[in-house]
């Protein structure tokens, strides 16, 4: 048995709204997502929430906004745990790790669908590092 188990995810939030100040020029689109990690410890069962946010309303360089949460439940077996990794390294680093692909499918399906521009296909990433460099340069810019 894994140290950390996977159970299942469930979409809780999407919302896409087209902009309509996009102008669409020539040098093409750069969208920015934004990814938020909350994480709910109750024993050993473990909610990770992974929230994407890409787009503006209010830029005429963005043709959408689209915001999407996805949830997905883990169980961490403790007794599993030889190494002593921890809850919290094995949560921070795994569960986003595992849970991430499923955000980045919800976000390749929804722009798909829109109809108005190819879908966008959220690279695979390093949801840690990406999560601690947003952290440092909201630091600095605070």
């Amino acid at each position: 048995m894994a140290v950390l188990e996977f159970k299942n995810y469930s979409v809780e939030e999407i919302n896409y709204k087209k902009n309509g100040l996009y102008k669409n020029n020539k040098n093409g689109i750069n969208l920015i997502p934004k990814i938020k990690v909350k994480n709910n410890f109750d024993d050993d069962k473990i909610m990770v929430t992974i929230t994407i946010n890409i787009g503006s309303l209010d830029n005429e360089n963005s043709p959408f906004t689209l915001n999407v949460s996805v949830t997905g439940d883990f169980v961490y077996h403790s007794e599993e745990d030889r190494d002593d990794v921890g809850v919290d390294t094995l949560v921070h680093k795994n569960a986003v790790a595992i849970l991430f692909p499923y955000v980045r499918t919800v976000v390749s399906s929804i722009t798909k669908e829109s109809n108005d521009y190819p879908a966008l296909i959220l690279p695979t990433i390093n949801v840690a590092q990406v999560l601690a460099e947003q952290e440092n340069s909201s630091e600095i810019s605070d």
